[in-house]
C-alpha cells in the first residue's frame, strides 16, 4: 500500500496545504475500514473456489462465450495501462530524490532507481517480491521515524524561526478546518474513501495478496498490519511536510523535501539511511506492480489471444524488461507531479475494476458482457470526471463505481 507517493507527494500535500492535507489520509483510512470489513477474506475464498491467480481469471470464472475473452483482454489492457503509469510516478519519486540529495541529473537518477529495480524484479517473481516487501516494510518504518523524529528535534531547537516561518505560509496552514462547509468535507471523505475501496479491488499487486493467503483468516489477521502500517507512515510524512515548512520555507520543488533535509542539515551517514528508506519505499512497490503486471500481460492478455500456456514462467522476465521500459519513457515525458500521477492513475483503476469486482464477490446477477460494459462505463466515466476537473470536489474512483454498478443493473 506504500509507494513513492509517501516520500515525496505526502511531504509536498504536507509542506503546501498543512494539516488540512491530513484529510486524505484520514479519509482513506475510513474507506479501508469499510472495505476491510467486507472484501478481503471474501477475496481469498473466492480465489481459491475459482482458482484464480489474476483479476480477470476471478471475474471470467464460470463465464462462458466469446465474451470472456474480451472480458479479459479488455481488462487487461486498461490495467497495464494505468499501471505503466502509476509505475512512472515511482520513477519520479526516485529521481526527484536522487537529484535532490546527490545532485545526479535527472536522467542518470531515473535511469540508476529504475534499472536496479527492473532488474530484480524480473529475477525475483512473485515470491522474492513478497520477501523484499517484508524487509523493505522494516526499512520504511525506520526512516520514517528518524524523519518525524529529526524534524520535531530541530522545530523544539529553534521554535520561534519556525513559527515565523509557519506565520508566513498564511493563517490557515496550521488550521484542518479550511476547505468551507460541512457538505465538501462530505465529499471530499467521500470521494477518498472511495478511491481506498477502489484501490483494495483494483490494484493487482494489492489484491494477489489477498489471493495468495493460507486462508480466509489470515487475510482477517493482517487488517491492522496493513491499516496501521499505511496510517502511519502517511501521516508521519505529511506531518514532516508541514513541519519543514517552517525549517526550509522556501523550497521550489516540495517533493523534493526530504532529501534537501537531510542533506542540508545531516552528514552523509544519516543521508545514507534515508536513501536507503526511500528506495526501499518505490522498490518495494515498483517491484510489486511490474510482477503483477507481468502476470497480467501473461495470463490475461497473451494467452486469451494466442493461446500460449499461462503456467510458463519464463515469458515473465521478458514482460518485466517491456513494462519497465515503456515505464521509464512516460516518467521522461510526464510533466505531472508525483502526487498527481500516482491518485490518478490510482483513482482510474478503481472506477474501471471496482464494480466489476464487487459483482462477482457478491454474485449480482451478470454475465460476461456485462461485467465488460461495466468495466468500459467505468472507466470512461471516471476519466471524463477527471478530464472536467470535478474529482476536485468528489474522487472518480467513486464516480466510476457507482456509473458501472448502475449499467451492470441495466
Amino acid at each position: 500500500g506504500n509507494s513513492g507517493f509517501i516520500v515525496t507527494g505526502a511531504v509536498g500535500l504536507g509542506y503546501v496545504g498543512g494539516l488540512e492535507a491530513l484529510w486524505l489520509p484520514i479519509s482513506w483510512f475510513i474507506g479501508d475500514l469499510v472495505y476491510w470489513k467486507i472484501f478481503p477474506a471474501k477475496l481469498n475464498a473466492n480465489a481459491r473456489k475459482f482458482s484464480a491467480v489474476t483479476l480477470s481469471e476471478y471475474l471470467s470464472a464460470g463465464l462462458t462465450g466469446v465474451w470472456v475473452k474480451r472480458l479479459s483482454v479488455l481488462m487487461g489492457c486498461v490495467l497495464v495501462l494505468l499501471l505503466i503509469v502509476y509505475t512512472s510516478a515511482q520513477w519520479l519519486a526516485g529521481r526527484k530524490f536522487l537529484s535532490s540529495i546527490y545532485e545526479f541529473s535527472d536522467v542518470t537518477a531515473l535511469l540508476f532507481f529504475s534499472g536496479t529495480i527492473i532488474a530484480y524484479s524480473a529475477i525475483g517473481g512473485f515470491r522474492g517480491s513478497i520477501y523484499v516487501d517484508t524487509t523493505q516494510a522494516v526499512i520504511r518504518l525506520i526512516g520514517t521515524v528518524l524523519a518525524l523524529g529529526l524534524a520535531v528535534y530541530m522545530v523544539l531547537e529553534n521554535t520561534t524561526d519556525w513559527q515565523s516561518h509557519i506565520a508566513m505560509a498564511g493563517d490557515g496552514f496550521l488550521n484542518p478546518f479550511t476547505m468551507g462547509s460541512l457538505w465538501i468535507y462530505l465529499a471530499f471523505i467521500g470521494g477518498f474513501a472511495a478511491a481506498a475501496i477502489g484501490f483494495g479491488l483494483g490494484q493487482p499487486q494489492i489484491v494477489s495478496r489477498y489471493f495468495a493467503c493460507s486462508s480466509p483468516e489470515e487475510v482477517a489477521q493482517s487488517k491492522w498490519i496493513y491499516i496501521g502500517f499505511l496510517q502511519f507512515t502517511w501521516l508521519s510524512m505529511t506531518l514532516f511536510g508541514v513541519l519543514l515548512r517552517g525549517l526550509m520555507p522556501d523550497l521550489g520543488d516540495p517533493e523534493e523535501g526530504l532529501g534537501i533535509f537531510f542533506k542540508h542539515h545531516f552528514g552523509a551517514i544519516v543521508a545514507g539511511i534515508i536513501f536507503a528508506d526511500v528506495y526501499a519505499t518505490i522498490a518495494a512497490t515498483s517491484n510489486s506492480v511490474l510482477v503483477a503486471t507481468a502476470q497480467i500481460i501473461k495470463r490475461d492478455i497473451m494467452s486469451p489471444l494466442f493461446g500460449l500456456d499461462k503456467q510458463k514462467s519464463q515469458t515473465s522476465y521478458f514482460w518485466v524488461l517491456v513494462i519497465g521500459v515503456f515505464s521509464i519513457l512516460v516518467s521522461f515525458v510526464s510533466t505531472q507531479s508525483v502526487f498527481s500521477a500516482a491518485l490518478g492513475a490510482v483513482s482510474l483503476v478503481g472506477a474501471a475494476i471496482a464494480a466489476p469486482m464487487i459483482i462477482k464477490t457478491f454474485s449480482f446477477t451478470h454475465n460476461a458482457k456485462s461485467l465488460t460494459a461495466t468495466l468500459m462505463v467505468g472507466f470512461t466515466g471516471g476519466l471524463l470526471w477527471q478530464q472536467v476537473g470535478l474529482n476536485q470536489i468528489f474522487n472518480e474512483a467513486g464516480i466510476g463505481i457507482l456509473c458501472g454498478l448502475v449499467t451492470n443493473y441495466l
